[in-house]
């Protein structure tokens, strides 16, 4: 339009830059350039469009060849702006506005043929191009000084605006998105938002267009953020910050609107990614940016009211949000601390009007996401509910309990239950409500607001765990529970319904099945704790109507009682023998199962299922056949849909609430095992059929969808394991080839479908439960050749199965291959199959790729196939595959040697590969040892040990006898000898890892009060002890630097604090223990530079600190003796025992010599030692010899006397609890109370029954020999020899000083010890001599203090002797 010249008036001068361009192709001499130069400028000069000469110089500038570097841009900002100033003088036209026209008019002119589906946002790619010319040519001019930025505004605020053009002028700093907004805020807003939704809306897949999407994106919300948060009081800040809102509540209305995530919307929330924003923006300005955002999400349209939230918040948790929204608060919270966000939550909710479901929603997110949310959010809600009882604040009760629900809402992995939550809170004298009555009205009339809108399981909260009011306001709380009853039965929910042992979750669905689900859960815990759960006996008191009519039938539904009584047996049993059980109700149980029996033994079943079982076997029939004609993939699908609507129509009411089964092994599913049977049958026939048209991998998904079928029906899954487990541990004899493939893709498709399994949970097993397809691999077990044999078949079939599907499916192996199947291939490949060992610890990396498709020959040759393939071997670098060296260890020690598949010597060959070459050089991260021949030690004692304490689930554990122990000990014993040789160069801590590893086992000290652990706890030491006596004795103790003693110190404190609690015959060490021990000094002190030396410092100082181990020794000196004379002469050469062994061997011919009535000379022993010689020696002795020491006794040390009554008393306490005869106890107690006669001028026999922590030389000396179990039966010894006394004898006893206070003591004790025990008449008789004895007292027998603290005492134990005591005259 400014052109005043047409081109055709200059046709000698029609050729353009474009056609002048396309042929510098061709070959120029360099003296040329010059006129090839003055040429194209007056071609330009002659140009009479200048609109048209910008945009061929712009568009074409890239398409220069290197030899046109004299056409620069220069140049032709040069000649265009000569030709721009040429034409504003023609046309007396400024030549700003000029270039701004002709500018403008060539976007318009790029603008108007904008794609449609765009939506006028983005600019197809040729327009691209011109545009960035065109921008590029201004930008020049700019610079020049010929082009206004100020007009150009004006002229393109009259034009369409693209983003994508303003992006690029934005860019190059031609109009900036500040400038604009800084002239006209209005327009610019409304259209930059709607340019922004348009944008979103016209998302396309094509990568060059997603880039310029977030560039676009990226940079438009970078200025809309820095100028809205950057400084507030900017006047553009108010401006983008209202576009920034605006498109936060079209992104919100989206998703409320339509109800699901949209592409559109999930663009806008890429942009609350942090990495958008990069260095443009601040950290702060983001930080305010983002909480500002939150803000707005959390208020925008509150319409919820409150009541609704209460109703309907089950439906906004985390699982039920929107992905769209769920990322959203991701990315916005990801910038703030959990703790930041809470506090914002707070503030939100105290100052605005708010949406509660973007709130709750939000909760929910941080407590999935952040596992540090359950500690901040519980000290909030402390905190809202003191402030709410505090100012009486309805408004935070309110919060406190819909944030409280919300995070229950989410499950008891994130946050406790709602009923935990509401006990912990409300249940307690000390929770805030408890203060005043006017709280206490306070909390009872809000929850009374609530009940017209509460979901029932809420209310069933309130109602079984009421909150805790005092004794004058009950009446309230019982208005409210009748309140609270009523509205449930409105609701038609009965309490009854309720489980005992339910966590409410809030959930809206009611618990299936809730009687069932306690009786499993009551059943797992008892065989745990083995006592009746104590909500168990609480629910038969306070929840009788539920217990008898609800949990105590389905407890006792009929059924074939297994020989040996499983868990439910003996559960049942103890409710039984504890009155939970009516008789009637028991007697009924028990008629039933015998019926049960009968019934099954006689093969009687319903005609009904036999009627499906021949439904089924016509249709599995015709499932074969449609498998050998080769039908297609759609037909076999919808005939195995027939056969799942049969099944279904087996068990129309079946359960399938629960996402675990529970399944008792010990209890066969004999109902549907003929069901089970043709199942198994029918999928390996169908399998062998179809593998006769089409090898595995082109047999399509029948596989899968068949077992997906069986899936479906609990019912049939556990039939289906109970028949495995009978099939692969009762019948492995009977499995055929065709049985064994079947078998393996079966297991392969329950892999495959693993996810789709409900978890199975074996009862009586204390592991997580497992998915059906590992619960199938725990019945694989290695013990007997025969076992080993399939399990090695299996192994193979399925590997190689689970190849072909991967390959066929292009997926991971892993999916197809279960871990613990593939664990156990490497433990019954490795040693079944030598050859397999060097592709294992790849040592040979030949034939990697090995075709394993052809598995026609011998198993053998497959497996070593197998082990060359790279994507079987690579599984073995994965962690849940590798077979660690302690499970090859649990595994080995199942063999039962009679009858394992190798010989002895093959064994041991097998065995020492496997610990010396594979896994001693493994690295621990694989599951080795990394070349340290302790950690292998250590693992291997560690087998040893869980051997003798695990459990097998679903089978018993073979006798060690005749399991692999003897080789592995062997092992060990090799092993150790090795250390022991390398320990010379060593430091002197490095036989402590010994130690560490035995008190290891024995550091969780148990419950006195618990007999099961306590019983347990002897059962481990016993099994430590039986390992330590197998361990070289030189490690036990260490040289210390100096080599002239032992440091044995971990040795004393294994006795003092662990050996101590297991002695029961008499208090001592065991035979063998003791002579253990002592050899370890002894062959310790070899490596001293003085044996002799140091074997007597070491013993001292055993005598000092752990008398145990010399008053043992003394005891079992007859025995003793030779063993270690014997080892000494071998050791050093020598005849003649050290000093401490050899004041043993004299103790000992004292007491001998003393007992055959020989007077002489006691050694210089200590009396304790001299007592323990001499209490060996009477042993079985009349009463005569007894005498006749005693008396010696008096004339020489009545201190061994009063030793030798100890020692007496802790024999008498061994009697009872070993449950010796009845005349062997009282022979003992015949000789203690004699002793007591010869002692009773002595008041310090009373302080060996001093627990007071006294440290009288007495009692200390009996606390270190004494267990634990002893001492607390000291009492009970106390009264037991005072009953057996002479009359006299107990007179005198009487008048000792501190007896009176001592015999009160132990009664105290004793009436703790046997209060709920059956030994009534003991305390009867203990009561009978403390009443006397108070009687015979002074009152000078007991000072002030201890009066008042026996009154005390003894006010609420027992009120006579209280009032006894305090009456003394």
């Amino acid at each position: 339009m400014f052109s005043a010249t047409s081109d055709t008036e200059r046709p000698t001068h029609s050729c353009s830059i474009t056609a002048l361009l396309a042929h510098r192709s061709l070959k120029r001499r360099r003296g040329d350039e010059q006129r090839l130069q003055e040429s194209c400028v007056d071609l330009l000069t002659r140009h009479q469009n200048p609109s048209a000469l910008l945009l061929e110089i712009t568009s074409h500038g890239e398409a220069r060849d290197v030899s046109c570097d004299g056409l620069n841009a220069d140049i032709q900002t040069s000649v265009l702006e000569d030709e721009l100033r040429r034409r504003s003088e023609q046309m007396q036209v400024p030549v700003g506005l000029l270039a701004v026209r002709v500018l403008s008019g060539n976007i318009r002119d790029l603008i108007a043929h904008t794609d449609a589906n765009t939506h006028r946002v983005l600019l197809s790619a040729e327009q691209r191009t011109d545009v960035c010319a065109l921008v590029k040519s201004a930008r020049a001019l700019m610079s020049a000084g010929v082009f206004s930025p100020e007009l150009f505004w004006q002229e393109y605020l009259k034009l369409q605006p693209v983003l994508e053009v303003t992006y690029h002028l934005h860019t190059h700093n031609i109009l900036t998105l500040d400038f604009m907004l800084d002239r006209d805020a209005a327009a610019v807003t409304s259209w930059i938002t709607d340019q922004l939704k348009a944008l979103c809306v016209s998302m396309t897949t094509a990568a060059d267009e997603q880039h310029m999407h977030h560039q676009i994106l990226s940079t438009v919300v970078c200025v809309l953020v820095r100028r809205a948060f950057e400084d507030s009081c900017h006047k553009l800040s108010e401006t983008c910050g209202s576009v920034l809102d605006a498109m936060m509540s079209w992104l919100l209305d989206s998703v409320s609107e339509r109800g699901s995530e949209t592409s559109a919307a999930a663009l806008w929330v890429q942009v609350f990614d942090a990495s958008v924003f990069g260095v443009c923006v601040s950290e702060d300005t983001l930080q305010r940016f983002f909480t500002h955002s939150l803000m707005r999400v959390l208020t925008h349209q509150p319409v919820f009211k409150v009541s609704d939230a209460i109703a309907i918040q089950s439906e906004w948790t985390f699982a039920k949000t929107l992905p769209l929204l769920t990322a959203l608060f991701r990315k916005i919270c990801v910038v703030f601390s959990v703790e930041c966000v809470l506090n914002q939550l707070q503030q939100v909710l105290e100052t605005h009007e708010v949406n509660w479901r973007h709130i709750l929603s939000c909760l929910s997110h941080l407590l999935v996401h952040h596992s540090q949310t359950q500690s901040l959010l519980t000290d909030l809600l402390s905190r809202l509910l003191r402030s709410a009882f505090d100012g009486y604040d309805l408004e935070k009760m309110i919060t406190v309990f819909l944030l409280a629900r919300q995070a229950s809402l989410e499950g008891p992995a994130v946050f406790p239950s709602y009923s935990d939550w509401f006990k912990l809170s409300l249940g307690g004298s000390s929770s805030f409500h408890a203060k005043s009555r006017k709280s206490t009205v306070f909390l009872l009339k809000f929850l009374s607001d609530l009940v017209p809108f509460e979901p029932p399981q809420y209310l069933k909260v309130h109602v079984m765990h009421p909150p805790y009011v005092g004794g004058k306001y009950r009446s309230l709380l019982q208005e409210y529970v009748t309140l609270a009853k009523t509205r449930l039965r409105d609701l038609k929910v009965s309490l009854e319904e309720t489980s005992i042992f339910e966590v409410v979750n809030g959930s809206a669905g009611a618990t299936e099945s809730p009687a069932q689900q306690d009786v499993e859960k009551a059943v797992t815990l008892f065989m745990s704790t083995n006592k009746i759960p104590a909500t168990v006996i609480e629910a038969s008191i306070f929840r009788r109507p539920y217990f008898l009519s609800r949990f105590l039938p389905a407890l006792l539904s009929p059924r074939a009682l297994p020989v040996k009584s499983d868990a439910r047996m003996t559960f049942i049993e103890a409710l039984r023998k504890a009155d939970k059980i009516p008789a009637a109700l028991y007697t009924s149980y028990t008629d039933s199962c015998q019926r049960e029996t009968y019934r099954q033994k006689q093969g009687v079943g319903e005609s009904s299922e036999d009627d499906h079982l021949m439904i089924l076997r016509e249709q599995f029939l015709h499932l074969r056949r449609m498998m050998t004609d080769g039908a297609a993939d759609g037909d076999v699908r919808a005939q195995l849909s027939r056969i799942s609507l049969t099944l279904r129509n087996m068990h129309p009411d079946e359960e399938t609430g629960s996402d675990v089964i529970t399944l008792n092994l010990d209890s066969p599913d004999s109902t549907h095992a003929a069901v089970a049977n043709l199942i198994l049958q029918s999928f390996c026939l169908c399998l062998l059929d179809a593998s006769r048209i089409s090898p595995p991998n082109r047999q399509g998904s029948w596989p899968a969808v068949f077992v997906k079928v069986l899936l479906g029906h609990r019912w049939l899954v556990s039939a289906l394991i109970h028949r495995l487990w009978d099939l692969l541990q009762h019948q492995v004899e009977a499995l055929s080839a065709t049985h064994v493939l079947g078998l393996a893709a079966l297991q392969v498709e329950l892999h495959h479908c693993r996810h789709a399994c409900p978890r199975v949970q074996l009862t009586g097993s204390s592991a997580v439960a497992l998915s059906v397809s590992q619960c199938v691999c725990e019945a694989l077990i290695c013990s007997t050749r025969s076992h080993m044999a399939l399990c090695l078949r299996l192994c193979v079939a399925v590997l190689s199965y689970g190849l072909c599907r991967a390959n066929a499916q292009s997926e991971d192996l892993q999916n197809f291959v279960p871990e613990t199947l593939y664990k156990k291939a490497q433990y019954v490949m490795a040693r079944l199959v030598p050859e397999t060992r060097a592709h294992m610890s790849d040592e040979d990396t030949s034939d990697t790729y090995s075709d394993v498709s052809d598995l026609t020959g011998r198993v053998k040759d497959s497996a070593v196939a197998l082990w060359r393939n790279a994507q079987i071997r690579i599984l073995k670098k994965l962690p849940q595959y590798q077979l660690s060296f302690s499970e090859w260890l649990s595994a080995e020690l199942q063999v039962q040697r009679s009858q394992d598949a190798l010989a002895d010597p093959e064994r041991q060959e097998y065995e020492q590969w496997a610990c010396e070459q594979y896994y001693m050089h493994m690295s621990t991260h694989d599951g080795g040892c990394e070349g340290d021949m302790t950690q292998i030690c250590g693992h291997i004692i560690t087998a040893v040990l869980d051997q003798h304490t695990a459990s097998r689930t679903g089978d018993s554990s073979h006798e060690h006898t005749d399991s692999c122990l003897p080789d592995l000990l062997s092992l060990l014993q090799a092993l150790l000898y090795e250390v022991v040789v390398t320990q010379h160069c060593a430091s002197d801590e490095t036989g402590h890892f010994l130690w560490d590893l035995i008190d290891s086992r024995c550091s969780v000290t148990p419950d006195s009060d618990s007999i099961g652990q306590e019983l347990k706890y002897q059962q481990t030491l016993h099994n430590v002890s039986r390992v330590l006596v197998l361990l070289p004795a030189v490690l036990l103790v260490s040289v210390r630097t100096d080599r002239k003693t032992l440091d044995c110190h971990r040795m004393i404190e294994h006795i003092s604090h662990v050996q101590r609690r297991a002695c029961c015959s008499a208090g001592l060490l065991s035979f063998n223990l003791t002579t253990h021990f002592l050899k370890a000094v002894m062959s310790g002190s070899v490596s001293c530079a003085g044996p002799a030396d140091a074997v007597n410092a070491c013993l001292s100082e055993f005598s000092a600190q752990c008398p145990l181990l010399l008053l043992s020794a003394a005891c079992w000196w007859r025995r003793l003796s030779a063993a270690l004379s014997s080892q000494w002469k071998r050791l050093t050469g020598r005849d003649t025992l050290p000093q401490q062994l050899q004041m043993l061997d004299d103790s000992y011919s004292w007491s001998s010599r003393l007992v055959r009535g020989l007077v002489s000379a006691a050694p210089p022993a200590p009396s304790w030692l001299l007592a323990a010689s001499l209490h060996s020696s009477l042993r079985g002795s009349d009463s005569e010899i007894l005498k006749r020491v005693l008396r010696q006794l008096d004339e020489t040390d009545t201190q061994v006397s009063l030793f030798l009554f100890l020692y007496s008393v802790i024999e008498l306490i061994s009697a009872h609890l070993s449950e010796q005869a009845v005349a062997c106890v009282k022979r003992v107690r015949d000789v203690s109370a004699y002793l007591l006669t010869h002692l009773v001028h002595d008041s310090d026999w009373l302080r060996l029954f001093d627990q007071s922590g006294s440290d009288h030389r007495l009692s200390h000396f009996t606390s270190r020999v004494a267990s634990p179990q002893i001492l607390r039966l000291m009492p009970f010894a106390f009264y037991s020899i005072l009953t057996a006394v002479e009359s006299e004898v107990l007179e005198r006893a009487i008048r000792s000083p501190g007896f009176l206070y001592s015999a009160a003591v132990c009664y105290r004790d004793l009436s703790q010890l046997f209060m709920n025990s059956s030994q009534q008449q003991v305390l009867l008789e203990a009561r009978r001599l403390l009443m006397s004895s108070i009687s015979l007292s002074s009152r000078n027998c007991l000072t002030l203090s201890q009066r008042k603290q026996l009154c005390s005492e003894y006010e609420q134990l027992d009120a006579e002797i209280s009032a006894a005591l305090a009456h003394l005259t």
